[in-house]
């Protein structure tokens, strides 16, 4: 799952995709978490959901699906490890100006 722009910066919607078979599963109109407790609702056995570390998705899965496993999609795991490894390495030196090669 994850949320896109219907029209940017004004609409938002969430689309749910099953990951195993690759292919659109439902396009909800907003991105609430009222929303997608009521779609897990009307559709139980969701066994896994991976999702992006919006707190209304997690507020859902909670309420209507307590025993699904939550787990981050791809993007948001490098996402989070380039996070870490920027703030704990040293900042890079600065390399001198490189010169022109000329020709000989």
């Amino acid at each position: 799952m994850d949320e896109f722009a219907f029209r940017k910066g004004c609409t938002y919607g969430t689309v749910l995709v099953d990951a195993e078979a690759g292919r659109v599963v439902d396009v909800l109109p907003d991105r609430t978490s009222e929303t997608f407790a009521a779609w897990l609702k009307e559709h139980p056995g969701a066994e896994i959901i991976c999702r992006d570390r919006a707190s209304a998705y997690t507020k859902a899965v909670k309420e209507a699906a307590p025993d699904a496993l939550e787990v981050a999609d791809r993007w948001r795991l490098l996402q989070n490890l380039s996070a870490a490894v920027e703030k704990n390495l040293p900042p890079a030196p600065q390399l001198p100006a490189q010169t022109r090669r000329t020709g000989g």
